[in-house]
């Protein structure tokens, strides 16, 4: 139970890592506080804890599920302290692949228009930094309806290309070293951080395309809301012009002001209804991690006919394949390209045959 119910086994999670004692039992586990978080808490420093309502119940167990005070504290004083760190991967093993393998695999997931890939030195040993950002969102669709989910962008830093949920599996199953890695250099962390207000946009952007499909989802009760309210009030200012059409003079004024006073009193029912169906979404990061990813640097000249453009490639391990890199020329991360003054892209160079207007 306390492997298979969520919240519980955050919880007890929570509670190893600030120095307390978990034993899980059939039922549900065994808790031993340490005594700040048992005062924190509010609860003895030995309790049994379980998510199904009948152990709680026959057993005298703590019940723990979505929504528990206690849950929801630990939640909130993980997501304050953040989830901060570098995280690198088991290097690959010594010596580089061969430079021949190297460069038949370059050509077969490479493409590049016009040229010729030919690997030109030995490989050397590189880390490619990865940033991995999380945060939680919460999303308001209403008055009455408030939803919080979890958002993760992982992107190459090098590039701010999100890798797909393929490769994050792969970095998820990653070996990592035994033995605590040495420092990184500043010049991998500065490459990682660069990126970051790029992969705050990406999540604001997913953010709002899942706070417009919820939204999408409430607006049948909006409308029907809205609807009501119109009608109601259509039905109160038809009867106050009926009553003023045959009203004597001296009632006509008092009428005039009911009328005006319904009018502005049913625009700001609208605008409450409105303002309580406006979707809206509030992004709290709580995770960043940099990881480097071990692979080979390979050297290459990119020909076209007797011309020669030097780059090179980065080969992961952990991923099985070649990082995707940006066009010399432009930056852009369109198919390489290679025309007889410069090597480009699609997106910087013209198509074969074109000619300047």
């Amino acid at each position: 139970m306390a492997h298979s119910d969520p919240g519980l086994a955050f919880w007890l999670r929570y509670v190893e890592h600030c120095g307390g004692l978990t034993e899980p039992t059939a039922e549900g586990a065994l808790v031993m506080l340490p005594p700040a978080i048992a005062e924190q808490c509010a609860l003895p420093e030995e309790t049994a804890v379980t998510a199904d309502p009948d152990v709680a119940r026959e057993d005298g167990a703590m019940l723990f599920t979505t929504g528990h005070p206690v849950l929801l504290e630990a939640a909130d004083n993980v997501l304050s302290a953040g989830d901060v760190g570098v995280v690198a991967l088991t290097p690959p093993p010594a010596p580089a692949p061969d430079p021949t393998w190297l460069q038949d695999t370059l050509r077969d997931r490479v493409t590049v228009e016009h040229g010729r890939i030919e690997v030109t030195g030995l490989p050397t040993r590189v880390d490619r930094p990865v940033l991995r950002l999380g945060a939680l969102v919460t999303y308001t669709v209403s008055d009455e309806e408030t939803y919080q989910e979890r958002a993760e962008c992982v992107i190459d830093a090098p590039t701010g290309r999100p890798l797909d949920g393929a490769d994050v599996a792969r970095l998820q199953r990653a070996p990592r070293p035994a033995a605590q890695v040495s420092k990184p250099a500043a010049a991998l962390l500065a490459a990682a951080t660069r990126t970051l207000p790029h992969a705050h946009r990406l999540i604001e952007a997913a953010a709002t395309r899942r706070r417009e499909a919820l939204s999408a989802q409430a607006s049948a009760v909006h409308l029907r809301e809205r609807r009501s309210a119109r009608d109601y009030y259509a039905d109160a200012l038809r009867s106050l012009e009926k009553r003023r059409a045959t009203a004597p003079p001296d009632r006509v004024v008092l009428l005039d002001a009911r009328i005006a006073s319904t009018r502005e009193e049913r625009d700001r029912r609208m605008a409450e209804i409105d303002e309580k169906f406006r979707a809206r979404h509030d992004v709290r990061p709580f995770r960043l991690h940099v990881l480097l990813l071990p692979g080979w640097r390979v050297p290459v000249d990119v020909c076209r006919g007797p011309r020669r453009y030097p780059f090179a490639f980065d080969w992961l391990p952990a991923l099985g394949c070649f990082a995707t890199e940006r066009c010399p020329h432009c930056l852009d991360l369109s198919t390489f390209s290679a025309s007889k003054t410069r090597l480009g892209c699609r997106a910087c160079l013209p198509p074969a045959g074109a000619t300047a207007s």
